[in-house]
């Protein structure tokens, strides 16, 4: 492990098919890193970069693509949710494909997990997880994405989606000290991400959550401010960008197991294109791991 440079995930949904292959290509050349900071469905993916099952997110493409289970607008109707969140919280990783919670506290970095309170607005970043159960709760909250999933309490605190606060969510990392960092986003390199026109829409489904409102109005100002902030951290080689090559050819509701495969042997393949450049980039890291500061809430 290299104990001077974090790892930034992007979410993304299912595009983070891309993100998994990245992740298992790390595996496979012993490439760890001391502080692992997420958004959105990049928490899910990294729980098993953390617990070193390999494959393992391969496996959860194969149950989740194509199954009505997972994803369904029938749901939607019935259920004012597009996703089977309970299949996917709940089924896979306690019986279908089960994380390793033993392996997942025994690793030596830490997981950090962004979510959004609805009521403040505010961005919440969780790093200590006491049970499965409270890691697979905030997970789940971090990918809850408005509209189409239900927030998530935890204790009095009301969570949704960690990318709607901060969607690349590199500040617990320069907060933990870190000033060099790996980020893996599942948007190609340019992409300039447009502002929303469903506020009105939020507004009235929304309409008791004034700050949340806010955030979604103004979610792709503070994407594209992020993006124009790594990229001249690039610029003093203090990010290095692993992204897809070309636009991914996938949603982030995608459904068609097939694409998702691709999206992983995608981002394997680009990935080892790049380790020799990652390796120097990761030789030459000076830094020194420290507590957040950041506001972190755990049970």
């Amino acid at each position: 492990m290299n104990d001077n440079v974090g790892l930034l995930l992007e979410g993304g949904g299912m595009r983070c098919a891309y993100t998994a292959g990245v992740l298992d290509l790390f595996l496979d050349k012993g490439v760890e890193f001391p502080v692992v900071a997420t958004a959105s469905a990049g928490a899910l993916i990294g729980s098993s970069f953390i617990s070193k099952q390999r494959e393992r997110n391969y496996q959860i493409l194969k149950n989740v693509g194509g199954n009505p289970k997972s994803v369904s607008f029938l749901k939607m109707i019935r259920e004012k949710e597009l996703f089977g969140m309970d299949y996917i919280f709940d089924k896979i990783p306690r019986e279908l494909v089960p994380i390793d919670f033993d392996l997942f506290q025994a690793s030596a970095s830490r997981f950090i997990i962004g979510t959004t309170d609805i009521n403040t607005g505010k961005p919440i970043y969780y790093n200590q997880y006491s049970s499965l159960d409270e890691l697979i709760k905030i997970t789940r909250a971090s990918c809850s994405l408005p509209v189409l999933a239900s927030s998530i309490f935890h204790g009095e605190i009301e969570l949704m989606d960690g990318g709607v606060s901060d969607p690349i969510p590199i500040e617990p990392l320069l907060e933990s000290g870190l000033k060099k960092n790996v980020v893996i986003l599942t948007r190609n390199k340019g992409y300039i991400k447009n502002g929303t026109k469903l506020n009105w829409f939020f507004k009235r489904f929304f309409r008791n959550k004034p700050e949340l409102i806010k955030l979604l109005r103004d979610r792709h100002l503070t994407y594209n401010q992020t993006m124009q902030v790594l990229r001249e951290m690039e610029k003093r080689e203090e990010v290095f960008f692993i992204q897809p090559e070309q636009p991914l050819k996938a949603s982030r509701i995608e459904k068609d197991h097939r694409k998702l495969e691709i999206l992983y042997m995608q981002g394997y393949t680009e990935a080892e294109k790049k380790m020799d450049s990652l390796k120097r980039f990761l030789d030459t890291a000076e830094s020194t791991v420290s507590p957040l500061s950041m506001e972190i809430v755990s049970s």
